[in-house]
């Protein structure tokens, strides 16, 4: 069914479609974890920025962080009132996912002129695996997709002020979002052989303003790449073969990219930008939506091509891919327009659509293998959580402190923040020497520690080992608790000995 220019779709359908994905998406928030650690350090950094605003000394430069600010900040005011900042970022990721969801429908339905194809491209982000786990954690990625497409919405409408405003937004939660900071002011001369001032100068904004705030917190004007840099180099040293371009691992992570954007609406954007290219060349008529949307696709890709090119991102997680999810389940409703609509028999058109959406359903099911996984994954850094937050409550020595590198166990612990330490705050000879990181825990009184094998723990360079299943301890440490998964690290208790 194809809705005239004269018809209006009545906001009794908009509201249905915005609660049917609410209830999904918070239904979500309520029965799934956050899946990974960055969304464990995106609670803490809310956590902080909760007591910093309610005590009155929030300040420009406790902006800083190895994350980009805006989604933790917004998650911080809801969490002065809720004081769980997991549970906080979690219903805003949810609240961005629902939108997000709807968004999709709007774009499809304006690419597409079909309330039918648009309908599919909705239920297909709504009911996508990826979508749904990552709308429900406390991470940036699907906020990014939402201000992403809201972005995009209003540059099909050719409102391009409000486009570089909600694309400045998106660059306050991911720098994948710098990547429109040529685009738009291209598109829109383009379109319209000028240039909205206004909207420029908000546009680049974020960067210049995140250069301030380095300077602000640390006295340097690119500290947050000089951090970012160090950590990439010991990610790197963690992982040698990350210092090349391995083939197993390459493929590995284009693999990762393209599950997590479901691999056919993935290619699908590819084929919509090849299509729109050749298009281009012999016929305009309706393809400047499909360009604009095509457009946005391509440079976030662009964009993380040339992070992992630089090695400024050696690594891609599903994640990553959800971005190609969203912007390609309209062109996939795009597509199927342009086979229903060419001048051959019909039903080879339906055939090819039917084929392709039967493909999604299929590759979406294969997704549903990563849930139990993150379940596991989850359970098993909760449990040690709650033994080392046993322990430390029945151990009646004052001063005591957990090192831990697992930020998962410190926000699931519960454990005030001056009870832990962690490698971040070991002095830089301890990454160069065993027996500074010894003396950095006896120092500090560590009594436990958790294990992790992760690139930037101090623990898993100097106790490689330490980690294995059939290990139960050193000299100097003595294994409590042991927790298997398969989603990340397997993750340990050792008790430290005087």
């Amino acid at each position: 069914m194809r809705p005239s220019s004269n018809d209006r779709i009545s906001p009794l359908f908009w509201s249905a479609l915005l609660v049917i994905a609410l209830a999904i998406r918070l239904w979500g928030v309520w029965y799934f974890p956050t899946a990974e650690q960055d969304g464990y350090s995106d609670a803490e950094t809310i956590a902080r920025f909760s007591a910093d605003i309610a005590a009155g000394t929030f300040s420009f430069s406790h902006l800083y962080g190895f994350w980009l600010p805006l989604f933790q900040l917004a998650a911080a005011i809801p969490n002065i009132w809720l004081h769980d900042p997991l549970l906080a970022g979690e219903i805003v990721s949810g609240v961005c996912g629902a939108i997000a969801c709807v968004l999709v429908f709007a774009i499809s339905l304006r690419l597409t002129n079909s309330i039918s194809l648009a309908c599919i491209a909705f239920a297909l982000v709504l009911l996508s695996p990826v979508h749904l786990l990552y709308s429900s954690a406390c991470m940036t990625d699907v906020p990014f997709g939402c201000l992403l497409l809201g972005s995009l919405l209003f540059a099909l409408r050719d409102q391009w002020t409000a486009a570089m405003i909600v694309a400045a937004v998106a660059g306050g939660v991911r720098v994948e979002a710098w990547a429109l900071i040529p685009l738009l002011p291209l598109l829109q001369f383009m379109k319209e052989k000028r240039i909205s001032i206004i909207g420029v100068i908000v546009l680049i904004a974020p960067p210049l303003l995140w250069l301030l705030v380095s300077q602000s917190a640390r006295g340097d004007w690119f500290a947050f790449f000089r951090d970012r840099a160090v950590y990439q180099e010991r990610y790197m040293d963690f992982y040698p073969s990350r210092r090349g371009f391995a083939i197993a691992d390459v493929k590995g992570d284009v693999d990762l990219l393209m599950y997590g954007a479901n691999r056919i609406v993935f290619v699908t954007g590819l084929i919509a930008g090849l299509l729109v290219l050749l298009k281009a060349g012999w016929s305009r008529k309706d393809l400047w939506g499909a360009f604009v949307t095509v457009s946005y696709f391509a440079v976030v890709l662009a964009f993380l091509i040339l992070g992992y090119v630089t090695k400024r991102q050696p690594v891609w997680f599903p994640r990553y891919g959800l971005f190609a999810l969203v912007l390609g389940a309209p062109l996939l409703a795009w597509l199927s327009r342009l086979l229903l609509d060419s001048p051959k028999p019909r039903w080879i058109g339906v055939a090819g659509v039917s084929i392709a959406i039967l493909l999604c359903v299929v590759e979406a099911g294969s997704q549903f293998s990563a849930i139990p996984k993150v379940l596991a994954d989850f359970h098993a850094h909760a449990a040690i959580a709650q033994t080392l937050k046993q322990l430390m409550q029945q151990t009646n020595e004052p001063g005591i402190r957990c090192f831990s590198d697992d930020v998962s166990v410190r926000v699931l612990s519960g454990l005030p923040t001056e009870k832990i330490v962690q490698s971040h705050d070991a002095p830089r000879q301890a990454w160069d020497n065993a027996a500074t990181f010894d003396a950095f825990l006896q120092q500090n009184s560590v009594r436990y520690m958790v294990y992790m094998a992760t690139e930037d723990s101090l623990p898993a360079k100097w106790l490689p080992k330490a980690g294995n299943s059939a290990a139960t301890g050193t000299d100097r440490f003595e294994r409590i608790a042991f927790e298997k998964s398969d989603f990340g690290p397997d993750v340990a208790l050792f008790r430290v000995k005087p």
